[in-house]
């Protein structure tokens, strides 16, 4: 098995990123082999650190949510299955891999890329409205509750 790739400092040039430049959305990533997966999750953690580097913020929460992204992408079938963030941040990788990977250091910046969840801003963004765990949990249940 394959372990992860420490950085020690955030890169100050664009990564190389060979496999995360294929993937503009979930399928492209379901097209590789789970041997890749690990390649992916370290080019997406070092083009995250890249990217928030120049736009500066928050990274600590998308860094910890790097492999479950890949995983939940490759695995289920989104964006039919939705996913749900429990803050904006942990939403970064989710944003690399559904298209918008390179509006990501415009995070911050006028007309640059939302930093928090707007429901139905992009195709892949329908659960992304919630900000913390309690509207999250709520916005799962509510269909139910008041079907």
């Amino acid at each position: 098995m394959q372990r992860m790739r420490l950085f020690h400092e955030i890169p100050p040039d664009r990564p190389a990123m060979p496999l995360l430049a294929r993937i503009d959305a979930p399928n492209d990533l379901r097209q590789l082999n789970r041997e890749q997966l690990q390649t992916v999750a370290d080019e997406l953690r070092e083009y995250l650190l890249y990217s928030v580097g120049i736009s500066g913020g928050h990274f600590g929460a998308g860094l910890g949510v790097v492999e479950l992204t890949v995983a939940l992408h490759y695995c289920l079938d989104t964006p039919f299955d939705q996913l749900v963030w429990d803050v904006g941040h942990q939403a970064y990788p989710h944003k690399i891999l559904t298209g918008r990977r390179d509006r990501l250091p415009t995070i911050r910046k006028e007309a640059g890329l939302q930093p928090s969840r707007i429901a139905m801003r992009a195709p892949m963004t329908p659960s992304e409205s919630v900000t913390q765990v309690r509207p999250s949990v709520r916005r799962l249940v509510w269909p139910w509750m008041h079907g």
